[in-house]
């Protein structure tokens, strides 16, 4: 991938651009510019940046703003200020020269089946004007780049990456590549339909993430006597020895386990990596887990499947994010959805995700 460096945030370094070009022309860098400074501080314009990253080597890219920043704003105003200031950081960037932008998505403050459908309306809104961005921008889920953090960094070919939090989702990677789907919404496990009647935030009802889900781990603590009413009192519980909820852990990790056998018989994986909030639980859960997934397995090998909890926590969405690009600079191939879409820039003819607007897969 030509031109393409690693770099590092001077602000971050704690300094200011006259000391971190010198610094990254001596290391062989690039500078990523913090657009929401440069809003907020009487910097260098972007023309200034390029020309003396030019004169020195030094190449750019862009932090796009984040700071009191929502494109997934349900409230119009803040969404079409959000947009504003992406398309100006966007211009900004191509003025510098950028290689790549980093764009944040917003919150959803609500978590109802409604809000969180009208943020994503809101969110397709603000796409769809960053439709040719000038620009290389990436888009991922959290399963699916937390798969990517394991095949990038430990070399895994056949991994299955669950995320247990707010939701259930699965990032799965067949022979070196992760599967996406026809439609991006492969590993949306937590919609399995089971045998439950209670509603899902999807609208429908019966979904597995509603079973598993570690809102409903809280319930059956509290109807199995326990007192504390978060996840954090139920985990200081059983760090505590308090038998409710050692109890309420171990049936999750019994669910957990069947549930586990038939993702095994669905995607064969060679290894399974637990994340997202359960990951904190796995040493409670993780005898029981285990025993039921001996008993329930199809294949003999799955019984024996090994399970571990990710070792980047909540990082783990983060480092996968960072290789989307990184298994370019180091060419491991296999990792990108499809062929290129757009060239953002000298060096990236070949970079490009596979959505309806060319932003990600």
């Amino acid at each position: 991938m030509g031109g393409m460096r690693l770099g590092f945030t001077p602000f971050n370094a704690e300094l200011d651009y006259e000391a971190a070009f010198p610094l990254a022309a001596e290391l062989g860098l690039d500078l990523e510019v913090a657009y929401d400074l440069h809003e907020a501080f009487p910097l260098p314009g972007a023309r200034e940046l390029r020309a003396t990253g030019e004169a020195l080597g030094v190449g750019f890219t862009l932090h796009l703003p984040f700071v009191e920043l929502n494109p997934a704003s349900l409230i119009p105003s803040v969404r079409k200020l959000s947009q504003e200031r992406l398309l100006r950081a966007l211009e900004f960037g191509e003025a510098l020269g950028a290689k790549v932008g980093v764009l944040h998505t917003g919150l959803i403050p609500v978590r109802h089946p409604v809000a969180e459908r009208l943020a994503w309306e809101a969110l397709e809104e603000t796409l769809a004007l960053l439709r040719d961005p000038p620009l290389p921008v990436a888009l991922e889920n959290d399963a699916k780049a937390s798969a990517l953090s394991e095949v990038f960094l430990h070399g895994e070919q056949n991994l299955a990456y669950v995320v247990l939090s707010t939701g259930l989702g699965v990032g799965v990677v067949a022979e070196g590549r992760l599967l996406r789907g026809a439609t991006g919404a492969f590993g949306e496990v937590g919609h399995w339909l089971g045998e439950g009647v209670s509603p899902c935030r999807c609208g429908r009802r019966g979904c597995l993430e509603v079973a598993l889900g570690l809102e409903t781990l809280v319930k059956r603590y509290r109807a199995l006597g326990g007192t504390a009413s978060t996840l954090e009192g139920l985990l200081a519980g059983a760090r505590a020895g308090e038998e409710a909820a050692l109890l309420a852990l171990r049936q999750l990790g019994e669910a957990l386990g069947r549930f586990l056998a038939n993702l095994a018989v669905a995607y064969d994986p060679a290894r399974v990596v637990v994340g997202g909030r359960v990951a904190e639980l796995f040493p409670f859960l993780e005898a029981s887990l285990r025993a039921s997934l001996q008993a329930h397995a199809f294949l003999e090998a799955h019984r024996r499947l090994p399970v571990a909890p990710s070792v980047y926590g909540h990082l783990a969405p983060a480092v996968g994010g960072a290789s989307l690009f990184l298994a370019r600079f180091f060419e491991l191939g296999g990792l990108w959805a499809e062929g290129p879409r757009r060239n953002g820039g000298e060096g990236y003819a070949e970079v490009a995700f596979g959505d309806r607007y060319g932003l990600g897969a």
